[in-house]
């Protein structure tokens, strides 16, 4: 009987290591929502995506520490009910739901895997190789912009006779969104010796995928936080910073650079600059009527062209293009306080990592990084949120488990050498 109570814990152990490939497994109807399984049973899945939580509580050989992401993360889980008892349509919010909940399953499931608190950068390769991967099978799966905002090339119309008919499709904005997350881990990576061509090589790959998606969130959040990469990289570049700018604005101010900004903010299709004020409006009155619950996650497209009238059409901005307001508008005030907070803890551990003298070239070179996708993903989020609700939606939680994983790295290497 002893034996057995001994062998128990191991075992348990052993089997809670798969919870990232149950997970996984879970992904597969969770991402096609009513395809392989009904919709019936979509709350039982997510249910089942912290079916290994009460097991890791029982296994003795689990780490068990409290990490800074914690709290924020449990009340967003514990708010998320409640936005979806606001819902106008419960069906719409359990999918929306189901993108946010694997989400935070994924991150809570890797900062508390055992392989990946002692090798981070195993999370590293999986994100990128998400992103990566992404970019290589996109090309016949996106929808490519038929309105050019800023050029056209010959290889759009190519692009454009590729499609293949799986049922689903990628916004180019949303594919934009996912990639702005990786190439700054890739640029950082790129700037050290390890594998060097190999990355330099998949950096100007994706490069080329965003620049095609002409996302003008996208082309900010690169042209903000490489620089800042490069600079954490090499700190001595903090000197040539004053120079720069000012030879930027003398350059914003040449006639041709005026034009190109001009078609930048220019979108027929969506009624430019002018329809996202319009949205940005009408998105503040609704939180502001509903700061407690939230309108009901995933129900943009229905609850603000029946309250708030638009002077566009809801086809063109199926969500606030913010990310703090779309955050908000499913969340309601309480959970976008939570995610604020979530994300601050992420700025923290990142600095303290930067920080640390005892942190390996690589856990270094993974944390300028993700220091640049945390950006970049903010930036691009302040005139979009594909990042948010959509099936993409996962890698930002990857990205923060990283961060996480990264830091208490770190705080270890510090115990270990004290």
């Amino acid at each position: 009987m002893t034996s057995l109570l001994v062998r128990f814990p191991r075992a348990l152990h052993r089997f809670i290591w798969y919870e990232p490939f149950w997970l996984l497994l879970l992904g597969i109807f969770i991402t096609l929502p009513g395809k392989v399984l009904s919709l019936i049973w979509h709350p039982y899945l997510l249910a089942a995506l912290f079916l290994f939580w009460p097991l890791r509580w029982l296994s003795k050989h689990q780490i068990q520490t409290i990490q800074p992401i914690t709290i924020p993360l449990l009340l967003i889980l514990l708010w998320i009910p409640v936005n979806v008892w606001a819902s106008a349509d419960r069906n719409v919010s359990w999918i929306a739901a189901g993108y946010l909940l694997w989400g935070i399953a994924f991150c809570l499931a890797f900062t508390n895997w055992l392989a990946a608190r002692i090798h981070p950068e195993r999370l590293a390769w999986f994100l990128l190789l998400c992103g990566v991967g992404l970019a290589v099978v996109s090309p016949p799966l996106v929808t490519w912009k038929s309105d050019f905002r800023l050029f056209h090339l010959l290889l759009y119309d190519k692009l454009t006779s590729l499609p293949i008919d799986l049922g689903e499709t990628i916004h180019a904005n949303v594919l934009a969104g996912a990639l702005v997350i990786i190439l700054p881990l890739l640029l950082a990576l790129a700037l050290q010796k390890l594998y060097r061509i190999l990355f330099i090589l998949l950096f100007l790959f994706v490069a080329g995928i965003l620049l095609l998606t002409q996302s003008r969130g996208g082309y900010l959040a690169v042209a903000i936080t490489l620089p800042i990469v490069a600079t954490l990289r090499w700190p001595r570049l903090l000197y040539a910073i004053l120079p720069v700018l000012i030879i930027v604005i003398l350059f914003i101010q040449q006639d041709s650079v005026q034009l190109v900004l001009s078609q930048l903010r220019s979108d027929g299709s969506l009624g430019g600059w002018d329809g996202r004020l319009d949205i940005w409006t009408q998105s503040l009155n609704a939180l502001y009527d509903f700061s407690f619950t939230g309108i009901g996650i995933g129900t943009f497209t229905l609850v603000i062209p029946l309250l708030y009238p638009l002077r566009v059409p809801i086809e063109g901005f199926p969500h606030a293009h913010n990310l703090f307001l779309q955050v908000g508008l499913d969340l309601g005030l309480p959970g976008l306080i939570a995610y604020l907070a979530l994300l601050i803890n992420l700025f923290v551990m990142l600095i303290s990592t930067l920080r640390t003298s005892n942190v390996s070239q690589l856990h270094r070179t993974l944390a300028i990084g993700a220091t640049g996708s945390l950006v970049a993903m903010l930036v691009h989020g302040l005139l979009d949120a594909v990042i948010w609700g959509t099936k993409l939606a996962f890698m930002p939680w990857l990205l923060f488990a990283l961060i996480t994983l990264l830091f208490l790295n770190a705080q270890r290497e510090n115990l270990v050498n004290a």
